[in-house]
Formats: C-alpha cells, sequence, structure tokens
C-alpha cells in the first residue's frame, strides 16, 4: 500500500471549520457572564498569547503539507487547486482579524470564555489544579504507558542464523481488524451524536436516551460490565487499557458525563447533523475501501526466509566441517577458502530476502500510521466541535466533560495510540530497527588462518602433451593451488584444477635475464595410478616469478598443519582468534602476500618479494642459459650449479618430462625453452 493510496484530510477546511466554531463561540460568550470573572479572562488572554507562536507554525505546516498532496494527486488541476487555497486563506484570515484572537490550541475546548464574565474567585485555583492534572498525566504516559512494554530482541543481529523479522506474521489481518475496530468506534460516536442531535429539545429523558446510545461493546466502562465475548477482548487489546488518555477513555468520560448533567442543554443539532456527523460517515465509509486494500497486500509478505535459514545452516555446517578436515589434508572441493566463498554468498541471499521482508513491513506500518493518523484527527475534530457546543450549557460541563478530555484524548499526537500499539503487539517490529548487512555478520572460524589467501594473480601453464600455454588465474592458499577460468570470485567459484602443497616440491626457476621466466612445480607420485608431474609456469616478469616461487617454496616445505598455521599467524602478525592486527606494522624480511575474504572486505598485505638468498652460476659459453638452482633461508638447501642439460630425474619417481610429449624434437624444446634442473625428493631422504 503506497502512500498516495492513504486516505487524506483537507486539513485547511479543518482549520477553517475549527476557526468558524471560534467565531460562534465568541458571539456566544457575549451573552454569558456566568462562568469566569475579569481574572480569569486576563489569565485566559495571556495564555492565548503564549500559545500563539506554536500554532501559527503548526498550521503553516499543515498547509505546506497539503499543498504537496495536491500538487502530487491533481496535477492537471493546479489551478483550481490554488485558486481554492487561496481564497480558503482568505476567508480564513479575515475571520482572524474579525475575532482578534488567532486559534491557539490544537482542541479549543478552553476557548469558551471572553472578557466580561464573571465568576467565583476560586476558579483560577481551579485552573491551576487542572494544568498540575494534565502535567501529571503527561509524565505518566511517559513513564509508565510508552515504557510499558519493550521489545528486547535476545537474539544476536550479527548472526546469520536468525531472523530478526517475523516470517509466518500476518499483518495484514491485524491491521484490518484493527481498522475494523476504528469502523465501529466511529459507528459508535456517530450513533451517539444522531442521539444528541435528535434529544436537543428534551430536557428529562435526553440524558438517559444519551447513556445508552453509549455503545463501545470491546472497551471497558467504570462501574460497569467488562467485555465477555473473546472477539471483544481481542479487539480490546489494540487499544491502551483505560486511564491513560487513549479513544478508550471516551465512553468512561461520556457515561460520566450524562450521569451528573441532568437538565443542561442546548439546541446544537443542526451543527451537528450539517457537519460533524456527514464527515464522519464518509470516513468510515473511506475506511471500508482501505481495508480491502490492505487485505490485498497479503501476498508481499510471503516469503523464503526460512528455507535461506536452513540453506545457511547447511553451507554454515559444511565450512566448519572443511576447517577440520583441513587438518587431515581434505579434498580440493573442502578447502576452507571455497566453503567460505559459498558460506558468504548464500548469507547476502538471505539478507536479501529478510530486507525485502523487512521492506514490506515498513511500507505497510507507514500507510496504516498516515492513515490511523488521519482517523484520528477526523475523531478529534467532531469531538472538539461536539464538545464547544456542549461547553456552553453550564459549569458542569467545563468541570466533568471538557476539562477531562481536554487533559486526555485531546490532548494526545494523533499517533500515540499507533506507537503503543506497535510497541505492544509482536506482530509488528519496531520502527527503529535497523536493516542488518554482510560487514556486520560475525560467525565462529571466520578469520582463521586456513581461509587466508596468500598469494593471487595469472600465470601461463605448460600443456602436458604439447609446447602451447594456457593462461589462467590461480590463487595459491595455505593447502593448495587452485587454477580458475577468471578473478572474479562472485561468479567463478570452482577451480579448474587444484594442486595440494603436500604433494608438491619446487626448487628451480629461470635466472635473472632470461627471455622466459617460469618455474617448475613438481607433483609427486601418488600411488600408482597417478603418476608424478612436472608443471612448467610462466609470469610476466621476474619479480612475479620470484614472488611465486618463495610463496610455493615455503607452504610446500610444511611437514604439518600445526608449523603452518604458526608461521601463518607469527609472518602476517594475526591476532589470536585469527583476525589482522590493525596496528600491525610489515616488517622489511621477506615475506608473501596475504588477503583473507571477509564480511568488511578483503585484507591485502603486500610485501617485498626480495629474500637471502645464495646463488652460484655456471656461464656455459656455447649456450647462453645458464642453469640456476636457488634456495632460501628458509630450509638452508646448499648451493648448486649445474652444467645445461636435459632435466634428470631418479629412480624414485616415475616421471619423465620429455617422454610424455609425443613426437618432439629435443632441439626443438632446448630453442624453444631455457634449461632447468628438476629436483624430485626421495621418500627415504624427506
Amino acid at each position: 500500500m503506497s502512500h498516495h493510496n492513504t486516505m487524506t484530510s483537507n486539513v485547511s477546511d479543518m482549520i477553517s471549520q475549527q476557526r468558524s466554531n471560534l467565531q460562534h463561540l465568541q458571539n456566544l460568550q457575549q451573552h454569558t457572564r456566568s462562568m469566569t470573572s475579569t481574572d480569569y479572562a486576563t489569565y485566559y488572554n495571556m495564555q492565548q498569547q503564549q500559545q500563539q507562536q506554536q500554532q501559527q507554525q503548526q498550521q503553516q505546516q499543515q498547509q505546506q503539507q497539503q499543498q504537496q498532496q495536491q500538487q502530487a494527486a491533481q496535477a492537471a488541476q493546479a489551478a483550481q487547486a490554488q485558486a481554492a487555497q487561496a481564497q480558503a486563506q482568505a476567508q480564513a484570515q479575515a475571520a482572524q482579524q474579525q475575532l482578534k484572537v488567532p486559534p491557539t490550541s490544537p482542541n479549543p475546548l478552553l476557548s469558551m470564555t471572553s472578557e466580561g464574565t464573571t465568576q467565583s474567585t476560586i476558579l483560577p485555583q481551579m485552573i491551576s489544579t487542572q494544568q498540575q492534572q494534565l502535567q501529571q498525566g503527561r509524565n505518566s504516559l511517559t513513564n509508565t504507558s510508552i515504557k510499558s512494554k519493550v521489545r528486547n530482541s535476545i537474539q544476536d543481529p550479527r548472526s546469520p542464523l536468525v531472523i530478526l523479522v517475523p516470517t509466518s506474521a500476518q499483518p495484514t489481518e491485524i491491521l484490518s481488524a484493527r481498522f475494523a475496530a476504528w469502523r465501529n468506534i466511529i459507528r459508535s460516536i456517530l450513533t451517539y451524536l444522531t442521539e444528541t442531535a435528535s434529544i436537543q429539545d428534551e430536557i428529562v429523558r435526553q440524558q438517559l436516551r444519551l447513556s445508552h446510545a453509549i455503545q463501545f461493546p470491546f472497551f471497558s466502562i467504570e462501574n460497569q460490565s467488562q467485555p465477555s465475548s473473546t472477539e471483544d477482548k481481542n479487539v480490546q487489546k489494540f487499544f491502551l487499557p483505560l486511564g491513560n488518555g487513549s479513544i478508550q477513555d471516551l465512553p468512561t468520560i461520556l457515561n460520566q458525563y450524562h450521569g451528573t448533567l441532568a437538565s443542561a442543554a442546548s439546541r446544537t443539532s443542526k451543527e451537528l447533523t450539517s457537519e460533524v456527523i456527514p464527515r464522519l460517515e464518509d470516513l468510515r465509509r473511506d475506511l471500508l475501501v482501505k481495508i480491502k486494500e490492505i487485505k490485498s497486500l497479503q501476498s508481499d509478505f510471503k516469503n523464503s526466509c526460512s528455507k535461506e535459514l536452513q540453506e545457511t545452516r547447511s553451507d554454515m555446517k559444511q565450512f566448519v566441517e572443511s576447517l577440520k578436515e583441513t587438518r587431515y589434508n581434505g579434498t580440493p572441493k573442502q578447502d576452507p577458502f571455497l566453503t567460505k566463498i559459498i558460506l558468504d554468498k548464500q548469507i547476502k541471499k538471505q539478507l536479501i530476502e529478510e530486507n525485502f521482508l523487512h521492506e514490506a513491513f515498513d511500507n505497510l506500518q507507514t500507510s496504516g500510521a498516515e492513515l490511523e493518523k488521519v482517523v484520528v484527527m477526523e475523531i478529534q475534530n467532531a469531538l472538539t466541535i461536539y464538545a464547544r457546543l456542549l461547553g456552553q450549557e453550564s459549569q458542569l460541563v467545563f468541570d466533568i466533560l471538557i476539562s477531562k478530555l481536554d487533559v486526555g484524548f485531546f490532548n494526545k499526537d494523533p499517533q500515540f495510540e499507533w506507537e503503543n500499539f506497535i510497541a505492544r503487539d509482536d506482530n509488528f517490529i519496531s520502527p527503529h530497527l535497523p536493516m542488518r548487512k554482510l560487514k556486520e555478520i560475525v560467525y565462529k572460524y571466520q578469520y582463521d588462518p586456513m581461509t587466508y589467501e596468500i598469494h593471487s594473480g595469472y600465470l601461463d601453464r605448460r600443456s602436458k602433451f604439447l609446447k602451447s600455454y594456457s593462461r589462467g588465474f590461480y590463487v595459491l592458499t595455505p593447502n593448495f593451488l587452485h587454477e580458475f577460468k577468471t578473478a572474479d570470485r562472485k561468479k567463478d567459484l570452482v577451480p579448474v584444477m587444484s594442486l595440494a602443497l603436500n604433494e608438491c616440491t619446487v626448487a628451480e626457476h629461470s635466472k635473472k635475464g632470461s627471455s622466459e621466466n617460469k618455474l617448475v612445480l613438481h607433483a609427486k607420485q601418488n600411488g600408482i595410478i597417478h603418476r608424478g608431474h612436472n608443471w612448467v609456469f610462466k609470469t610476466d616478469s621476474y619479480e612475479s616469478m620470484m614472488t611465486w616461487f618463495d610463496n610455493l617454496k615455503i607452504f610446500t616445505s610444511f611437514t604439518s598443519s600445526t608449523d603452518k598455521l604458526k608461521y601463518i599467524t607469527e609472518k602476517f602478525n594475526l591476532e589470536a582468534d585469527g583476525k589482522p592486527r590493525v596496528s600491525s606494522t610489515i616488517s622489511n624480511t621477506a615475506s608473501p602476500s596475504m588477503t583473507s575474504p571477509s564480511a568488511a572486505g578483503t585484507l591485502t598485505k603486500k610485501t617485498s618479494s626480495q629474500q637471502d638468498t645464495s646463488t652460484e652460476t655456471n656461464n656455459n659459453n656455447n649456450n647462453n642459459n645458464t642453469l640456476v638452482h636457488t634456495s632460501t633461508n628458509m630450509d638452508n638447501d646448499e648451493i648448486t650449479t649445474l652444467p645445461n642439460s636435459t632435466p634428470h630425474l631418479d629412480n624414485a619417481t616415475n616421471t619423465n618430462t620429455t617422454s610424455s610429449i609425443p613426437d618432439t624434437d629435443d632441439s626443438q624444446i632446448r630453442d624453444g625453452l631455457p634449461n632447468f634442473y628438476i629436483e624430485t625428493v626421495h621418500p627415504g631422504n624427506k
């Protein structure tokens, strides 16, 4: 239900009507000398002057809102709307100049006296007492009613395994029932005003008839029986209990008034039947249309949040299991880097579905609040006119009816019932409940060192059987080297190939200044079927090659996951829970770059790829390509220089790089590639 579909009220007509009511009251007050004294008139005028500026500001705001609504709803009749508004303003100014007393209160119930009237000397004391009661009523509502029930959620809003908005609620049915209750209230008020207009010429029988006309079946009234049916009791819960200045206080006040005021009425049927009653009847008919519109929004609250929550729990379980299996050399599919990407994508999907439902609640509650505001304003206006007419009868009217309504329902904000209703009913959410974001989600093992990305970039890999190279995006994790088609981890989640680092060794690369920058990663023999193989990779620069070589050298040399975790934590200055230290500084020693995907973003530590190496070269005059065997300070390998030759393999490995290339001339290989020394590790010498 959009904002434009909610029923709007002609605010300018209401202001004009209130001013007209003041004008009639002024004429009647000139003939009355029994209610106030000269002192009270002076006091009343001072009070009116103090409230003048506040009322004028409210009138300006209401006029601005009315202009915006007319421009949006009646674009084709803008000129006519402006002319009508200008005429209404001119009439209002003329009435104000005639009265010489601007409207200073949203409920002009206290504006029932003028200068020249007389009353006893105790009237100022009564007014002071009533003002104290008004202040006490406000404090009581603030301290008890509004704070009576605050929805404190025990669920952690950062957890991905909870949903903070109700997924199976029926807000449209509840809201339809609420506005149906408002229709019943309006019907009761219409019945009451109709009976009031019909018995104004009667003196004795009128009070009895009006007492029977107070028909609020689901509201409690003092000294009378409580609602008995289950439906009335449920509807009664929509509103604040008796004694809080809510709409539920109205039948009690009217009952007390008619029990005390026996013969003090004047003729008010003409104004009631011509203005107040038709306006409320139109409001009641419009509410029926709005109730049907609210019921049509039930489909907006159909959701799959529960299904997405189950899927998130499943992915979370797989993520935790992958972390456990990583300690025992799990499969590539169970790499925590991959399962964490899938988990984050599912959490984002769950939050999107949850936020759609959140928006549906916001739209429904915002439109419902605006509609109820109009209803309350119309009822307040109707009852204000009614109270003004009856305020001329006698001092009893002022003491029993007007003062209680003025400090109660008339003085409340049009949305105070709505705010308390939302705060007390579990079928709705708090207006201050924020939507969640992925960066606020926290879960177990979120920053585990095994989930970090050590290095990534594009590499050219030589084919097993041909000399051609294929380009791919490679990601080095603590346990695997993954090959992806693209660098997009949002869409490309499944690697083309994965190499387990604990089954590989690397010990050779091209020397600096060679025509091509290559390194060789040797995959060990794994059983009888899977033979060893030398993977040749080519980079764009020597520095990039050395970065890959150093990282692979380090992470293929670990013998246990404990040492690997300790190395990652120390080298990259991580906290005990795996989070990077914010104030940490990168040391000048060599360390590879490391990134870890998380809800808050990707952390990247860029360091120099330079390491202390010991290199011996043996220049061969017959060939410009000199073989370099480099060893880092990590493993303290010896420096070895060998002449240019075809790679030699020991007997412990069934790997043969030249035999895997069918019908290939060795001279073409020597001319096209630099010479490498391939070192394989014998199981007995490991």
